[in-house]
């Protein structure tokens, strides 16, 4: 497969999952800094919004920190393991 079609299709699926390719911190989110992000909030990311059920894992009706840090952590591993993919293809 052509080098640059991976990357770019990779670049497309990187972008999709940060939070609404916005890359915004939680503060950002919790514009009423209570320390939680209400789905109000996510409510202008259309990408957290989407991931709203997995992201609250406890139920609760709102994100706190630590389910926002799981998030990043998986979204960097996701990275790293692409990033690991593309140094393995063969070159062209």
């Amino acid at each position: 497969m052509n080098k640059n079609l991976v990357l770019a299709t990779l670049a497309l699926l990187v972008s999709g999952s940060v939070v609404a390719g916005d890359k915004m911190s939680y503060q950002d989110f919790d514009a009423n800094q209570d320390g939680m992000i209400s789905a109000e909030e996510a409510a202008t990311s259309p990408a957290l919004s989407a991931q709203w059920t997995a992201l609250d894992a406890n139920a609760d009706g709102m994100i706190d920190q630590a389910e926002f840090a799981k998030m990043e952590v998986r979204e960097m591993q996701q990275q790293q393991n692409m990033q690991q993919n593309m140094q393995q293809m063969p070159p062209e």
